[in-house]
């Protein structure tokens, strides 16, 4: 007798340790949700300072998005190359040919990608014809103006022509040929305005400005030439610096008369010939740029903005107060000096929400989280860029994995006893510790519970009566658990049970 109670009480202390771990793993179901990847990035709910890119597989990667050149009404062309296809975007000029190919934009200097030249073209990277009104469209006076590009070349070779344009002009039955050429002249850049002014004879002269820095190799350089018409400068400046200077006066110094200069009929623009590099930003503008101020120079090289840039992701709903946030996985790449910093919030409600509340907490990646839990979470990531703003991290992924607050049990055992006109329900409570009541199903039909009334928020009770119900029908039951207030988060319903109401039964 005394070995058949012990087996009996082993038998029960491993049925109830079993239910127990079962219970656990219902009650705590892990869930994971991947921004990112294969997932996309459509789940984010804003972005500051952030460019889509393609990442690793061929998926879509979050970086920080690239400063591009700013246009306006005086803008008269602009090529930014980030396009599979180069574009003059101001419309100001028709592409008729070009051997440039796209660069991705790790690569570029800005923007999503930079034209790739190569110096067996015959006509050039990139050919355009002027539309009327336009710049290089001619057959009007000069006015001030800015040239502008970025160079990237292979190697500095002398004959390489970075923009080309010829014109002929006729003044008194004589035809003089015109052109603008920059080119690379014993690793410097050359301007040459030739027959574009001309003297107090009315002859037209040559004008050069060479650069004194040399252009390096596989590195990046900006170049912009710069005239002003009501002073006669005509200035040349490589990375923001002055490298060469003139005045176009009747003296040649500043103060003096402002030679005259005309643009005649013109021929097609060409950028690009025999060059071999990257070019990038190309920008021509009516007016004169004014020098820039030592920081406005130091930031000509940044790519990135230095302050960096943000995601978050749309609020989370884990579908109970009680999850809990576990992890934060993340893959992406973040070269020398560069960021990134992730961060999880949390509340039992998605409202009122404002940029600093809930509260955000910093996590590490790819380890555990601590004391983060509710119903509703929120992913962010900081993205910071190098200290010289030409590197920025690239985001793969990132996947939250967190313990949802599981649905409650039903009662494992329910009770229906036929009344006069009602049936009295009783039933085992549900083994979730937080249960906070029942709500009570109840139908005509099998597995139907359409009864007006139904479902009865019972509140936390184990045995209910329900009221004026038919006699001589069978009417059907399934009770739920659930664990928030207002019935609200309820889990599965019960075993059904069933019972007919009878006169017979009155008590």
């Amino acid at each position: 007798m005394y070995k058949f109670k012990l087996a009996l009480k082993r038998k029960i202390l491993f049925i109830l340790g079993f239910f127990c771990f079962s219970s656990f793993s219902v009650f705590n179901e892990e869930a994971a949700l991947e921004f990112g990847g294969k997932s996309g990035w459509n789940n984010l709910l804003s972005s500051s300072n952030i460019k889509i890119r393609k990442g690793k597989f061929g998926y879509d990667s979050v970086g920080l998005t690239s400063s591009v050149s700013k246009t306006s009404s005086k803008t008269d062309m602009y090529i930014s190359f980030d396009f599979d296809e180069p574009v003059e975007e101001t419309g100001s000029y028709s592409l008729t040919e070009h051997s440039v190919i796209r660069t991705d934009s790790d690569k570029a200097k800005f923007g999503e990608g930079a034209g790739l030249c190569s110096p067996h073209s015959k006509t050039g990277g990139v050919k355009l014809m002027p539309m009327p009104d336009s710049f290089f469209a001619g057959n009007t006076i000069l006015k001030s103006f800015t040239i502008e590009f970025w160079l990237y070349p292979q190697a500095a070779e002398s004959g390489s022509k970075i923009l080309k344009w010829w014109a002929s002009l006729m003044d008194k039955k004589k035809t003089m040929y015109q052109n603008i050429i920059a080119s690379i002249l014993n690793n410097k850049l050359e301007w040459e305005f030739f027959n574009i002014w001309q003297d107090k004879n009315n002859k037209g002269i040559d004008v050069r400005l060479l650069g004194k820095s040399n252009i390096i190799p596989e590195t990046w350089s900006h170049h912009l030439i710069t005239y002003n018409d009501e002073t006669g400068l005509l200035e040349y400046r490589m990375n923001g610096r002055t490298e060469d200077i003139i005045y176009l006066t009747s003296t040649g110094r500043e103060g003096s008369q402002v030679m005259y200069s005309m643009l005649g009929t013109p021929s097609d623009v060409v950028i690009a010939l025999n060059y071999s590099g990257l070019i990038d930003e190309l920008k021509v503008v009516k007016q004169f740029t004014e020098p820039a101020m030592s920081w406005e120079v130091a930031s000509l090289f940044e790519k990135y903005p230095l302050e960096g840039g943000r995601i978050e992701t749309n609020i989370i709903d884990s579908g109970g107060k009680k999850s809990v946030a576990k992890m934060l996985k993340a893959s992406f790449d973040n070269p020398a000096q560069t960021d990134v910093e992730f961060f999880i919030r949390s509340a039992d409600s998605p409202f009122n929400w404002t940029e600093n509340y809930p509260e955000w907490k910093t996590v590490k990646f790819n380890e555990a989280v601590k004391d983060i839990t509710g119903r509703f979470f929120q992913i962010a990531c900081d993205i910071y860029p190098d200290s010289n703003g030409t590197k920025s991290p690239l985001i793969h992924s990132i996947v939250f994995q967190y313990e949802k607050d599981g649905e409650p049990l039903p009662p494992a055992k329910v009770f229906a006893k036929a009344l006069d006109g009602a049936v009295e329900l009783i039933w085992a409570p549900s083994v979730d510790f937080d249960t906070k009541g029942y709500l009570i199903y109840f139908g005509e039909k099998k597995g139907e519970y359409q009864y007006p009334g139904s479902p009865i928020d019972a509140g936390n009770v184990t045995k209910y009566k329900i009221e004026n119900l038919k006699n001589g029908k069978n009417y059907f039951f399934a009770i739920a658990a659930y664990d928030e207030e207002n019935g609200a988060h309820s889990g599965a319903t019960s075993k059904e049970v069933y019972a007919r109401p009878l006169q017979s039964k009155k008590e």
